[in-house]
């Protein structure tokens, strides 16, 4: 029988081929269903099932329903998020004519996925010591993205990089991409050493664990064996943090609010920045005759 709910969530993940990794992403969506007071489906867009077709005919064969929220649990905005995810909710709409559908932004660029990274980085699970580490230390972060032929995602990237290193905690953060955009690991790897690098922690920036992430950690692995004077500490991926959480709620409240044409998520005047202080309200008084 069918439970009646005005609004349903709908998570769309990457999907993997990894079982850790689709039991984080259950994790994720299973704090999800207890925090909200609504329905909540799920579905992948390749690697795993259900698609994401699929898992809105079960979300709807189970709750009656008369507005779905699809929910991107992905990173940044490439062709996945404008182009896959898309084609499916037209699918949906043609499907399910007395639905409404509305499609949620990706967890894009937030303070909160920088402290993620910060904290992962600042324990890293593995860590190789150099035994003719010099005694002057130069520590870098690189930080790695999954890559894509969409140049304004891997442009993102570079964006985080450098709010990562403008906060403070991890240093000099250089990007680097696993596949589909260069600098490759290894690349950006012997960048980083020419500028003298003594300590290098490999940030992902992933979500979760699957197949790309251990080639990161593989390539990391076989670039440190021929450069032994530099350590090597392997920093894990996000994985199911209960701030994920926090900001599906965010994304799937703001849809329904009227749009936002200014981008507020990373301003200084809302978002505090470590070892900066900056005032956190509009400057008044300032003229600007010279």
């Amino acid at each position: 029988m069918q439970s009646s709910h005005a609004t349903a969530l709908m998570v769309v993940g990457h999907g993997t081929t990894s079982p850790d990794g689709i039991r984080q992403f259950t994790e994720v969506v299973e704090q999800l269903r207890a925090r909200v007071d609504m329905p909540v489906g799920h579905g992948f867009l390749e690697f795993a099932e259900p698609d994401i077709n699929s898992g809105i005919s079960k979300l709807l064969a189970k709750h009656r329903c008369s507005d779905v929220i699809v929910l991107p649990l992905l990173l940044l905005a490439a062709g996945h998020v404008k182009n896959d995810v898309p084609a499916s909710v037209l699918e949906a709409r043609r499907d399910f004519e007395q639905v409404s559908f509305t499609y949620a932004r990706d967890l894009s660029i937030t303070p909160t996925l920088l402290e993620i990274v910060e904290e992962r980085s600042h324990a890293p699970f593995e860590f190789v010591p150099s035994p003719n580490r010099p005694e002057r230390e130069r520590k870098f972060t690189l930080l790695v993205g999954r890559g894509s032929t969409d140049l304004d995602a891997n442009s993102d990237l570079y964006k985080i990089a450098r709010l990562l290193a403008e906060r403070g905690a991890l240093g000099e953060v250089d990007p680097a991409f696993i596949s589909l955009a260069r600098p490759n690991v290894p690349d950006a790897l012997d960048k980083l050493r020419l500028l003298g690098a003594t300590e290098i922690t490999i940030a992902p920036y992933f979500l979760f664990a699957g197949a790309l992430l251990q080639r990161i950690y593989f390539q990391s692995r076989a670039w440190q064996k021929h450069n032994p004077d530099v350590e090597l500490r392997l920093a894990s991926e996000m994985g199911p943090d209960p701030r994920i959480v926090d900001l599906l709620i965010q994304r799937s409240t703001e849809i329904q609010l009227p749009p936002k044409l200014m981008n507020c998520d990373m301003c200084i005047y809302r978002s505090e920045i470590p070892n900066r202080p900056l005032p956190l309200g509009p400057a008044r008084g300032h003229p600007h005759r010279h």
